[in-house]
């Protein structure tokens, strides 16, 4: 497991941290900084957000929470009938691995781990699950016992390409199509510990396009994450929405409560063909 000590030493020894990020709990909500664990809950689950456009440069560095982590929202109301739920978010002036590595998002599962949680679930929306994928990858006894990946541009996204503010620009580099391919042959030997569940949920939009509207099927649930055998559920909706929506949320909170064992490559195949058409 990740020492608390040297998570602190690296955020603060070498002067002000790389990132900004923050993570708090929403439910139960006491309106207090102080994290508390429901008696005998085993389970928290960590909810990541994923690219927000800026207007202007100043706000780039900023941790801001999105309205679908607020306490009152679906996905957060129906997490908490399974799990103690906290968010997560974080600036976007630096690359993801940066933000992987030196953020609070270590800090923060270490500390889930010492209140007592057993079961540790990180899922995380668009960019938030290749945060959530690469920290698993790069700290597998860190403590997370499972990751969720929610419309996840593993393979990139053709509209990180759109203009934004100067500062923000490391960050969307990181979601082109152009460099996940490199940064999946750089990470080659980067594999999802088998003794951590991983799931992929894929967002199809309409069900028509092959595309939630911003990242394509294909980009979400890749070639390389098939080979292990990560599970995957389709979902309609489109990119925005299938965190918002009330019915997609409930499948969402069923996948932090059960199982998700590897798959077959029998059941690969059919997936495949199911949502690819193919």
């Amino acid at each position: 497991m990740l020492s608390t000590l040297t998570l602190f030493c690296s955020l603060t020894l070498g002067g002000s941290p790389a990132v900004e990020s923050i993570c708090l709990q929403v439910a139960p909500a006491s309106g207090k900084e102080k994290w508390t664990r429901t008696p005998k809950q085993p389970r928290a689950v960590v909810l990541i957000h994923g690219f927000h456009y800026h207007l202007t440069n100043k706000n780039v560095p900023k941790a801001e929470f999105r309205p679908w982590q607020r306490a009152d929202a679906a996905i957060v109301k129906e997490m908490a009938k399974h799990a103690d739920v906290f968010v997560f978010a974080y600036g976007q002036n630096v690359p993801l691995d940066t933000i992987v590595k030196e953020s609070k998002l270590g800090d923060s599962v270490a500390h889930l781990r010492n209140l007592g949680y057993t079961d540790v679930v990180l899922m995380g929306h668009s960019a938030g699950g290749l945060i959530a994928r690469h920290f698993v990858e790069d700290f597998p006894d860190a403590g997370v016992t499972k990751v969720i990946q929610v419309c996840t541009p593993n393979g990139g996204s053709p509209l990180a390409t759109v203009t934004s503010p100067k500062n923000q620009k490391v960050f969307l580099e990181c979601l082109t199509e152009k460099h996940r391919q490199q940064c999946m042959k750089d990470r080659t030997a980067k594999m999802i510990p088998d003794k951590i569940q991983f799931i992929c949920v894929v967002g199809k939009g309409d069900g028509t396009k092959g595309t939630d509207g911003v990242v394509p099927c294909i980009c979400q649930w890749t070639a390389d994450l098939q080979k292990q055998g990560i599970p995957v559920v389709s979902v309609l909706g489109s990119h925005r929405e299938v965190v918002r929506d009330a019915k997609t949320t409930e499948i969402l909170a069923s996948l932090i409560r059960d199982k998700q064992p590897r798959w077959t490559a029998e059941r690969i195949e059919k997936a495949k063909k199911e949502i690819f058409g193919k």
